[in-house]
């Protein structure tokens, strides 16, 4: 278990950074997240490193409000950008990181934080896009007619297709829709979808292609970036 000191976000707290907690009328504390301040390439922003919601809180609306709430601290502050990290084969957090909440992703770094040894990253390569939250641009719009890179099959395998990627075709990256449960199943399986989405996510980058949304469906949209030269 990873315990972050009392003290370590309080100094964030006073610092730049931000602390927020989700607490029940009774004040039991049902799931936080906590950000701190980083610069990357002259650009300030914040590095939101943590979220948690209970378990039996899951899925009632406290991760996305406590996004909200930071959304509109980090306004106040005057930051413009939030970032995070999230592994690209969970499409519950791709759904809410890239749909829910409009963020792109177009830095894939591979096995990330290294050998990890909690339940949900064990045995893999920690792959991790980064979240750009950009929180006063409007994401780009994908074209109308995506193509298919990889797909799952009909045994749950990945399959890569060839699509055509000329004039800035917005391309589609299926991932399964319960990763931990392929885990669960077959550790081996987990690896090809490893290995098989991150040769698809590294090619469709390399195309000057970004994350730009996720579907319920599994699917990743991979777009251009606007044509201004900015991310979104």
């Amino acid at each position: 278990r990873n315990i972050v000191p009392r003290e370590l976000l309080l100094t964030m707290q006073q610092n730049g950074g931000l602390v927020h907690g989700a607490f029940l009328p009774a004040g039991r504390l049902v799931g936080f997240c906590f950000a701190f301040l980083g610069r990357r390439d002259g650009q300030l922003r914040l590095c939101s490193h943590q979220l948690g919601v209970l378990e039996e809180f899951r899925g009632s609306g406290i991760g996305i409000a406590l996004k909200q709430a930071q959304r509109y601290d980090a306004l106040r502050l005057g930051y413009e950008l939030v970032t995070w990290t999230f592994d690209p084969l969970e499409a519950r957090n791709a759904y809410i990181n890239l749909h829910r909440l409009g963020c792109i992703a177009r830095l894939y770094d591979r096995d990330h934080y290294g050998a990890m040894e909690d339940e949900l990253n064990r045995g893999l390569p920690s792959d991790r896009f980064e979240a750009e939250w950009w929180l006063q641009r409007a994401r780009p719009l994908p074209a109308a007619d995506p193509v298919v890179m990889l797909r799952v099959g009909g045994g749950g395998e990945p399959v890569r297709e060839q699509p055509d990627m000329s004039r800035g075709r917005t391309v589609l990256i299926s991932v399964p829709t319960d990763f931990q449960a392929v885990k669960r199943a077959s550790l081996d399986l987990a690896l090809r979808w490893r290995m098989e989405s991150r040769a698809a996510f590294e090619d469709a980058l390399t195309a000057g292609l970004i994350a730009v949304d996720f579907r319920r469906d599994g699917f990743y949209v991979m777009a251009p970036p606007s044509v201004d030269g900015n991310p979104c």
